[in-house]
């Protein structure tokens, strides 16, 4: 093999010499720096990864807090629907009377199922009520403990020249079924002896 190279390489000339010199060279340079070149790119894509990291990490840290607040307010949000609210007309009656007003029609409306929220609504009508008292008991029922919401404030005036006015309230709640988002599976109670008195079955 080497003694046919030699005799090819004897029988070049000049020129054919120099090209075959020229393309070694040029296999030599490929042969050292192709390799270097390719390493070197992918540093730099490995660098570049890095660094959409470290800034998607810092962006992740920024917004920690304001992610904290989130879920807080999520907790608490939650949280409101841990106390259900009794017959909403029972509330209403209940909370009128604090502020002497006097309750006129008490109409219930549908209940919804909303997911996992079934949704209760009631409007009532309070004739001839003072205006200071109308607003004191919607900040009661908005403060309430309860998971309640005015859905619908209409007033009339009642007697022109009077501290008097015809007012109408929606009010809604909403009763969560089921566990809280999140929370721990319940223990399963223990079987009652027969004949105690328990809540119904939903």
């Amino acid at each position: 093999m080497r003694a046919r190279l030699e005799a090819a390489w004897a029988g070049l000339n000049d020129r054919e010499k120099r090209l075959v010199g020229i393309m070694g060279v040029v296999f030599a340079l490929l042969a050292i720096f192709l390799p270097m070149y390719l390493l070197s790119t992918s540093i730099a894509a490995l660098e570049d990864e890095n660094e959409e990291i470290a800034t998607v990490m810092r962006d992740i840290e920024r917004a920690a807090p304001q992610l904290a607040e989130r879920e807080a307010a999520r907790r608490a949000a939650e949280a409101r629907y841990d106390i259900q609210a009794p017959a909403l007309s029972s509330l209403l009656e209940a909370q009128s009377r604090d502020q002497t007003m006097a309750i006129n029609a008490v109409t219930n409306q549908p209940e919804v199922q909303e997911g996992r929220f079934r949704r209760r609504h009631v409007r009532a009508s309070f004739p001839g009520t003072g205006l200071r008292a109308a607003v004191k008991l919607m900040n009661s029922l908005e403060a309430s403990q309860y998971p309640i919401a005015l859905e619908r404030v209409h007033i009339d005036h009642f007697a022109p020249g009077e501290d008097r006015y015809n007012v109408e309230l929606g009010v809604i709640t909403y009763d969560r079924q089921g566990p809280a988002e999140g929370a721990a599976p319940a223990t399963p109670a223990r079987p009652q002896p027969a004949g105690r008195a328990g809540p119904p079955t939903p």
